[in-house]
């Protein structure tokens, strides 16, 4: 893919030299700094789902159920959050904006921005925190190189009451969410349960497979 990005960076470029493509004198400095990144985002935009990296959504000023004015809102992977105020830079948001046939909105440049990595590295020695996620080796050496800090493990104030299953492998999707179907169902005879998926397809797939094992819609929510 590098190859590709490359050599139709290189064309489009002397298309614009050539004034093939018009582009105005004042902004061909910009252009052929931006040039690389705008392609690489087109074949970004090209492997990108709906449901996994993004969420179509109508805004809700809009109350008719119309496919074109559905807006492309960022998904968190992390979370799950929909950041409606969030948007992708360098040409990403508007090639899929291109893709799924929506209304094209102007890339957001930014005249001042500082990443939170250089952020909080302006703290150096000056830095605390207290988080209760941050328990591998892996993420607290990554955590320590990047930001010059060191950890220390506090105790909690009351025991957990948390016991770890087994794990369950399924080779087939089909019998992945066939396992979580029934281990919810069986669960929650005695407790609510909570599934946390990677993306919005897989948890419509679960709902699905949970309504087909007999579990009434009713005590079921999505979000």
């Amino acid at each position: 893919m590098s190859n590709s990005i490359d050599k139709i960076s290189k064309f489009k470029g002397k298309s614009v030299e050539n004034n093939n493509i018009y582009i105005p004198k004042y902004l061909h400095k910009f252009v052929k700094y931006k040039l690389k990144r705008w392609v690489d985002s087109a074949f970004q935009a090209r492997i990108m789902t709906e449901d996994d990296h993004f969420v179509l959504n109508i805004p809700k000023t809009d109350g008719q159920n119309n496919q074109k004015q559905k807006t492309i809102v960022v998904l968190d992977k992390d979370t799950g959050v929909e950041q409606y105020s969030a948007r992708w830079s360098h040409g990403l948001a508007q090639f899929l904006e291109l893709k799924y046939r929506r209304k094209l909105s102007v890339e957001c440049l930014k005249a001042v921005f500082i990443a939170n990595k250089a952020f909080f590295q302006r703290y150096k020695s000056c830095l605390y925190d207290l988080t209760g996620t941050l328990g591998s080796e892996n993420s607290q050496s990554f955590i320590s190189d990047l930001y010059y800090v060191k950890f220390a493990d506090l105790s909690t104030s009351k025991k957990k009451c948390y016991n770890q299953l087994s794990n369950k492998v399924a080779f087939e999707y089909s019998d992945w969410l066939d396992l979580i179907a029934k281990e919810s169902i069986k669960i929650g005879k005695k407790r609510p349960v909570l599934i946390v998926c990677e993306n919005v397809g897989a948890t419509d797939n679960i709902w699905n497979e949970l309504i087909r094992n007999g579990v009434p819609p009713l005590p079921l929510e999505q979000y």
